[in-house]
């Protein structure tokens, strides 16, 4: 009788059972890294426990204030950890080399608006060479007001600027605003006698204006609506306002002027632009959530801002559209 040997049954069955252990390992280990990997990711920005910073670089109270503190609430409420930061100075200028001097994490966004290409421009901060747009927000156009009851219309300041020296109040050299007053002055002429006085923003011009400090300002749609006291006598663009309020209004075209730059002003979230484009995505991501709830729509529905949501390079090719017109 012949016996025939079982080792290579025996062999194949511990290779299998090997390779079967060897299987369930990988599972285990590939299921137990995926999980870690994502939380890890999920929670490494933003950090809960860490606040952004989103700096405002004006004073409290002013429309970009106000504007930008509504949109943080938006972000609180979907459960972002966010705190407004205000950092008056020089135009905006302070406040923008305050965000280009933090880390490049993310944790430091610029309430920006076109004061940041005007200080840019300036030379006195390296401004939006430093910065990329997270997302554009509105347009929101400048008018020339005065105190309700000070002039009737733009007629009568111009026949007051021919005998009386008027003093015009800004928010500063590094904002569109001054930038805007400048433009405005050299069109109507040495015949318009006039001396321009600056604030830090925030509510600086309508205060100044209220109080008799200041003949006439330039202020946004914005503010204007928001101050029951003020008089509107020229929109400082092409076009009629949107607002029932405003509608009447004459623009500054149809008084015989036509300004060298755009009269408006584009609002919109920066950062600086070496930080990682996953954190960038990711703000981006939190900015538009907040921007398009509807207490953030209704708000700018309310002070009839020109909706002009941009992320990512979309806004920054906008942006630098603006830059070529003001410079």
């Amino acid at each position: 009788m012949i016996l025939k040997s079982n080792l290579p049954d025996v062999k194949n069955r511990f290779i299998k059972l090997v390779l079967a252990v060897s299987a369930v390992m990988l599972l285990i280990l590939a299921f137990s890294f995926i999980p870690r990997t994502a939380k890890a990711k999920e929670s490494s920005f933003p950090d809960p426990a860490r606040p952004i910073e989103l700096v405002v670089p004006f004073a409290p109270d002013g429309k970009l204030d106000i504007m930008f503190r509504q949109l943080a609430d938006n972000m609180q409420q979907n459960g972002v950890n966010i705190e407004v930061v205000n950092i008056a100075g020089n135009g905006g200028i302070t406040g923008i080399e305050y965000v280009l001097g933090k880390e490049a994490d993310g944790y430091t966004l610029l309430a920006s608006s076109a004061a940041t290409i005007i200080a840019t421009l300036s030379g006195k901060t390296e401004g939006f060479r430093k910065l990329t747009t997270v997302a554009g927000l509105n347009e929101d156009p400048f008018l020339l007001v005065t105190k309700k009851g000070r002039f009737r219309d733009f007629q009568e300041l111009l026949d007051c600027a021919e005998v009386k020296e008027l003093s015009i109040v800004t928010a500063g050299e590094g904002t569109l605003g001054h930038k805007v007053a400048t433009n405005l002055t050299e069109k109507l002429g040495p015949s318009f006698k006039y001396r321009l006085m600056e604030t830090d923003g925030g509510s600086g011009e309508m205060d100044a204006v209220y109080s008799g400090l200041a003949d006439i300002g330039i202020l946004t749609q914005f503010e204007v609506l928001s101050n029951p006291y003020m008089q509107p006598l020229v929109i400082l663009t092409g076009g009629h306002s949107q607002d029932a309020m405003l509608r009447s209004i004459p623009t500054i075209n149809e008084e015989g002027i036509t300004l060298d730059i755009p009269g408006s002003s584009f609002c919109s979230v920066m950062v600086r632009n070496d930080i990682p484009q996953n954190v960038i995505t990711i703000l981006a991501g939190l900015v538009e959530e907040a921007y398009y709830s509807d207490d953030f729509q209704n708000f700018q529905k309310s002070y009839s801002l020109l909706s002009l949501y941009l992320p990512l390079n979309q806004g920054d090719s906008f942006f630098q559209e603006l830059v070529k017109k003001y410079d």
